[in-house]
């Protein structure tokens, strides 16, 4: 649903603002982690109260690698974007559209 949300957030804006660029970051990043934390539980080892640092190594030791490379960098690159820092540019419409692009492939399956 976050990620429906991040889509919309980009498509709906006449003129999108780096603003709204963040802001479909978020919810696509918040997307990404329900993803893996369903995933984790459907592989049998369900960890609530890990880390998504954690859950994504555990994720990496009982999925297939690809797709647990993917989560991560996913989830790495949407954690950067997410975050302001006064010395970076904030993140372009196009690149979150890719990130969200590479978490709605990683939410379609194996």
């Amino acid at each position: 649903m976050s990620l429906a949300h991040a889509e919309r957030l980009l498509d709906s804006s006449d003129v999108a603002t780096p603003h709204s660029a963040r802001l479909a970051a978020v919810l696509a990043r918040q997307a990404l982690e329900e993803l893996v934390s369903t995933r984790c539980a459907e592989l049998g080892l369900a960890v609530p109260d890990a880390t998504m640092r954690s859950k994504l190594v555990i994720l990496r030791s009982l999925d297939s690698q690809d797709r647990a490379d993917a989560a991560a960098l996913a989830w790495n690159r949407l954690s950067s974007v997410c975050h302001h820092h006064a010395f970076e540019l904030s993140p372009t419409v196009a690149e979150v559209r890719h990130l969200c692009a590479a978490v709605a492939t990683l939410l379609k399956g194996p």
